[in-house]
């Protein structure tokens, strides 16, 4: 491990971290990140990506949430671009930490544009990502547009959720809203009652500021969702099939996960006036059945 990563980290500790419930280490790849253990929950957050890995209280559901931005999926424009986008891939800045009158740990990361975001995408931005680890976890994505001219975007809180079974679990909140099947060639569908996996699922649900509800029978809990500042929900399981062609999947790894994605679609796109911020935020509470 090089010097400079761990100096670095002993900076981190001295500057913003709080012994017995917020402390920063690094993983064997070299990443560091900020490990919470507060009277709520425990959890994880990467400085690369902004990534949140982790989050558990008492049973929760675990899993990862990248931040998909300035788009969502390909390059809008078909160039050999990264897949949603580079701010999951960047290394973004520690701004603060606090903790609240609940006891509640918040964490404040930025990132803001420089030569090698203006040589992918050719405006000036700055990013806050807030994450509050919590009775609930919170993520508020504020974006500002910094350029003279307005600017179009799609982007997406990529939300992983730990299942028992793919096959057993239901999302609740989206009956009667239209959606985009990916899978059948964008083909617009309206959704009957609970949204079920049986084979890949890739759908982007037509509406804004979505609250929807994860039912996992076998686990004794579910899970809520609610979103602000979003203009569609995703859905998303690979299936088998795709599963298995892809690098970055365990085997077998579909059968206990689903996303449920906080969105911007490239369908319903943001048009940013300059100077102007808009925030996208998720909020995910397990509860008991």
């Amino acid at each position: 491990m090089e010097s400079a990563v761990i100096q670095s980290v002993a900076a981190l500790n001295e500057q913003y971290g709080s012994e017995g419930g917020l402390i920063f280490a690094v993983n064997p790849q070299g990443l560091i990140f900020a490990e919470i253990n507060n009277g709520w929950c425990r959890g994880r957050v990467y400085l690369q990506g902004g990534h949140v890995t982790d989050y558990q209280p008492g049973k929760a559901i675990r899993g990862g949430i990248p931040v998909c931005w300035p788009w969502f999926g390909s390059h809008p424009s078909g160039r050999m671009q990264p897949a949603h986008g580079f701010a999951r891939t960047t290394l973004w800045n520690l701004v603060a930490t606090s903790h609240n009158s609940k006891g509640e740990t918040i964490i404040t990361l930025d990132l803001n544009d420089c030569p090698p975001t203006h040589a992918i995408w050719p405006h000036s931005f700055s990013l806050t990502l807030t994450i509050i680890f919590g009775a609930s976890l919170q993520l508020l994505l504020a974006m500002e547009n910094r350029s003279a001219s307005p600017m179009s975007l799609s982007c997406a809180l990529h939300s992983y959720f730990r299942v028992t079974d793919w096959q057993t679990c239901r999302i609740h909140g989206l009956d009667g809203v239209d959606y985009l099947d990916k899978v059948e060639g964008y083909a617009r569908q309206t959704q009957s009652g609970m949204v079920a996996f049986e084979q890949e699922t890739d759908r982007i649900y037509l509406i804004a500021d979505a609250a929807c509800r994860i039912a996992i029978p076998e686990s004794g809990r579910d899970c809520l969702i609610s979103q602000e500042g979003s203009t569609a929900t995703v859905v998303w399981n690979p299936g088998p099939v795709k599963a298995s062609a892809m690098a970055d999947m365990i085997a077998e790894e579909y059968r206990e996960m689903v996303c449920v994605e906080t969105a911007i679609a490239p369908q319903t796109p943001l048009i940013l006036q300059p100077g102007v911020t808009h925030v996208l935020a998720a909020e995910m509470r397990s509860i008991p059945k």
